[in-house]
């Protein structure tokens, strides 16, 4: 096997294939990339950790048809290192990859192709043009509040659901949760929801971040997505997402609208003096919200907001961290809070026609 190829064309492959492959894996063979020409013009570029797979066909230009596999990381490192423009690899008789450019010259440690992992075949999928910006976003608005327990494998991921014209993401970690719907013409037709995994949204938005369009396509048990010639495949959570519509309230006593802005300064400058048992305390009453917190090792704040606020007087802890990063995810100058009691979840809104919703477990105060 031999080939040429433009440098910018192969990274545009190799960053995503060495994010891909894993390198903690028992299988060595998880951790390389898998290069393989097709026909005289393409060269196919694969990693998978079996959970997440890509496939990249690339323009390249082969001399001896074949394929090989090197480990992803190493060759993403020397193919960016590389000069000039264009540069040949070829498998030597010993297995090995010899790569030239320019009076460069790297002999890396390369195994048989025969050997890499199949890679799950997209070509029979419903895939559907979709806007690229729309889920980008909506990646963005829930990925932050996914559980990272390992146990509770069926919060690991973000529920999606879709019924060909709008579409919904939710995430949550037993302590937050974010949902978020948006229009998304020509989605996915499905029946239930499915649960994509962090890793493989981490992945899917790497590619996304580049993609002015994209088609995505549900074929249990993946979801696919292609933008131009790379297409990921992402193994689904078979599991069962808990009924999140119980967890957002309905009914709210009080009801506070504040300056997004100086809610997150506010809450930063408490958060100093917060702990992982203490949280922050929100007070409100006629006028204001009083942002507050004390800790007996470090000392003590306490900072007053202009609200709109008209209820009787109540106040409520939070994880300052948790709020932070929920607000951070909006865009309005404005958020409203909806409370029921001190110790009943509060729902954060952006105002406006957003239809995005956090919901954050209090912290006794």
């Amino acid at each position: 096997m031999e080939f040429r190829i433009h440098k910018t064309e192969f990274v545009r492959g190799l960053r995503l294939a060495q994010s891909i492959a894993d390198r903690k894996s028992t299988m060595p063979m998880l951790a390389n990339v898998l290069l393989r020409t097709v026909g005289k013009n393409k060269l196919l570029v694969a990693a998978t950790d079996l959970n997440v797979s890509l496939s990249a066909q690339l323009q390249a230009t082969a001399t001896t048809e074949g394929g090989i596999t090197v480990n992803a990381k190493a060759l993403h490192d020397i193919v960016t290192s590389l000069p000039g423009e264009e540069l040949t690899i070829k498998r030597a008789d010993n297995g090995w990859a010899e790569i030239h450019a320019g009076k460069v010259n790297y002999r890396v440690v390369g195994m048989p192709d025969r050997d890499f992992p199949k890679v799950p075949d997209h070509r029979e999928a419903p895939f559907a043009d979709v806007d690229a910006a729309a889920l980008r976003e909506m990646i963005d608005r829930t990925l932050f509040s996914v559980c990272n327990d390992e146990t509770r494998f069926h919060l690991n991921g973000v529920l999606f659901e879709s019924n060909g014209s709008k579409a919904r993401m939710v995430s949550t970690d037993g302590h937050r949760l974010s949902k978020v719907e948006r229009p998304l013409p020509g989605g996915p037709q499905l029946t239930a929801g499915v649960i994509i995994p962090k890793k493989g949204l981490l992945e899917i938005k790497r590619v996304l971040d580049g993609a002015s369009s994209c088609k995505l396509a549900v074929k249990t048990p993946y979801v696919f997505l292609q933008a131009d010639d790379l297409v990921l495949a992402v193994k689904l959570i078979d599991a069962q997402f808990p009924p999140y519509e119980q967890v957002i309230p309905k009914d709210h006593k009080r009801s506070l609208v504040v300056d997004r802005h100086q809610l997150i300064d506010a809450l930063k400058r408490a958060q100093l003096m917060s702990s992982e048992t203490r949280g922050v305390k929100m007070a409100m009453e006629n006028g204001k919200l009083t942002v507050a917190s004390d800790n007996p090792d470090v000392g003590e704040v306490r900072e007053e907001l202009e609200a709109d606020y008209a209820g009787e007087a109540m106040a409520i802890g939070f994880n300052p961290k948790y709020v932070i990063e929920l607000l951070g995810q909006m865009a309005s100058d404005q958020v409203g809070l909806d409370l029921g009691g001190e110790l009943d979840p509060g729902l954060f809104k952006p105002l406006g026609a957003d239809e995005y919703v956090g919901v954050v477990m209090p912290m006794r105060i």
